[in-house]
């Protein structure tokens, strides 16, 4: 499978604790996350940068069976901006690069939902030199 669109459900009948752990170029960066516990409607991104060569992308998973009706929205310290909305379809995740809407050294992200998904943000640095991720957090 050649995709930059892949998530992960892991499913036990025992407690477990699943993360994810990520490499690029030749492993000069990486980042991880734990895993979520379950999916949401509301979702907020604490940090992200997409000014001075930093990058930010949101990474929304619809693990449901129906299709979900996602919207995001920036908060700057300009205040909010609007960003992209899409229909995820069942048990598919989306990329969605926060650059392509702000430009910002203070950007958080609210992602909302008509359906339960997960959300997670990852971010790059200084020609892809550094990186790190981080899920979201639900109200």
């Amino acid at each position: 499978m050649n995709s930059y669109d892949v998530s992960t459900r892991v499913e036990s009948d025992q407690p477990v604790v699943a993360e994810r752990a990520m490499y690029g170029n030749s492993r000069a960066w990486a980042h991880g996350s734990i895993g979520i516990t379950a999916p949401a409607p509301t979702w907020y991104l604490a940090e992200g940068s997409t000014a001075g060569g930093m990058e930010t992308f949101i990474l929304v998973q619809n693990p449901g069976d129906a299709p979900a009706q996602v919207t995001l929205s920036f908060l700057t310290a300009e205040g909010e901006r609007p960003g992209p909305g899409a229909t995820l379809a069942p048990g598919t995740r989306r990329t969605f690069k926060a650059n392509d809407y702000v430009n910002s050294y203070d950007v958080s992200t609210r992602v909302e939902s008509d359906q339960p998904v997960v959300a997670e943000r990852a971010m790059y640095g200084n020609s892809r030199a550094w990186a790190h991720g981080s899920i979201g957090v639900f109200p």
